[in-house]
């Protein structure tokens, strides 16, 4: 799981960078994005970061794939935390 936090005041950032970010979370490689979207603001509506459910071998592949996120060489992002999931459970 992916986590990251936009740097304040730079939807501007994120908005010029968002077809390349779509092109890069589809590409084939080591990472397989199984789920992806903005997380919002309070008012529902201002996208301040992003969530991404992602399948590798290995979290330094991970590592490596999000730095070559078009947001985050653009500079959007403020902070990122990469977290294992466990796996996953029916409801």
């Amino acid at each position: 799981m992916v986590y990251t936090h936009d740097k304040d005041g730079a939807l501007d950032v994120r908005l010029a960078n968002r077809d390349a970010h779509l092109v890069h979370l589809k590409a084939e490689g080591k990472v397989q994005v199984l789920s992806a979207g903005p997380w919002l603001a309070d008012d529902n509506e201002t996208m301040k970061g992003s969530l991404l459910v992602v399948e590798a071998n290995c979290i330094n592949c991970v590592t490596g794939w999000i730095k070559d996120d078009p947001y985050v060489k653009a500079g959007l992002t403020a902070k990122i935390t990469i977290h294992p999931l466990g796996g996953w459970t029916d409801f």
